[in-house]
């Protein structure tokens, strides 16, 4: 019996993870390039198929579980749509990659490409204002008279002044890859990090101006999911609370001495 309350308490600690994973792929429904995490879960050995292995076990023991515990936690950085913004400084990639943003000290990896201008003319994110980096770890700058920019598919800046002259290319913008997308780890505001090695991305990746990348979430299957989620929890404190009762009635039936 006290085996089975510990089963269940492992299966709502397991469901109350997945829980907050689930409510933080749903808060970030609306944010621009995330991607939505999945927890790993293992399935235990039955504890005495653990403890004594070779000995057969009684009945049908074989066939039940040992609990679950977490494994880790993976993110799928599949592509998400793509959303017509029309301007020049919204930035999506189309294919596997990340815009590098930051500095040549201190960078970071993401694939929100909703940048705007600061006061220096420097492209930079909108929302942290990290400067986009170029394929030299440089910050990509606009002259003062420039009004508007190209980007071509392969990164290429081109600034245009009032009258539509070109202002000659400022750089062409980084697209990178991790050495394994397993080695990022998010920081916040669709921002990655990595001790590993990053290199130019190799694979076919292109930059779509004029769009950004929509969340990976679909609102609907996380809210499904979280439904069932919370009913499994409430089964498993239910279970325990079941076999509480029963351990003290268990104990209370007994001769006292």
């Amino acid at each position: 019996m006290i085996y089975g309350m510990y089963l269940s308490a492992q299966g709502a600690d397991a469901n109350s993870v997945r829980m907050d994973v689930l409510a933080n792929n749903m808060a970030n429904a609306n944010t621009t390039s995330f991607k939505r995490d999945i927890p790993i879960f293992r399935m235990n050995p039955p504890a005495d198929e653990k403890q004594a292995p070779l000995a057969p076990l009684p009945g049908d023991l074989q066939n039940h579980s040992g609990g679950i515990t977490l494994e880790g936690m993976t993110t799928n950085f599949e592509n998400g749509a793509m959303i017509s913004t029309e301007s020049d400084f919204d930035l999506a990639l189309k294919g596997q990659g990340f815009f590098q943003v930051g500095n040549s000290q201190n960078s970071y990896l993401t694939r929100n490409g909703s940048l705007s201008l600061d006061s220096k003319r420097r492209v930079v994110t909108a929302d942290q204002g990290l400067p986009l980096l170029n394929t030299n770890g440089q910050e990509i700058t606009l002259p003062v008279d420039a009004v508007r920019m190209e980007i071509s598919p392969d990164g290429l800046v081109t600034p245009f002044d009032a009258q539509g002259q070109a202002l000659g290319t400022r750089g062409q913008i980084a697209i990178v890859m991790p050495s394994s997308l397993n080695e990022l780890v998010k920081m916040g505001n669709s921002l990655y990090t990595t001790e590993g090695r990053v290199s130019e991305a190799k694979g076919p990746v292109t930059i779509e101006q004029g769009f950004l990348e929509a969340s990976g979430t679909n609102s609907i299957e996380e809210m499904m999911e979280l439904v069932t989620s919370t009913r499994m929890f409430e089964s498993n404190i239910n279970m325990i609370k079941l076999q509480d009762d029963s351990l003290g009635r268990l104990i209370q039936s007994m001769p006292r001495r």
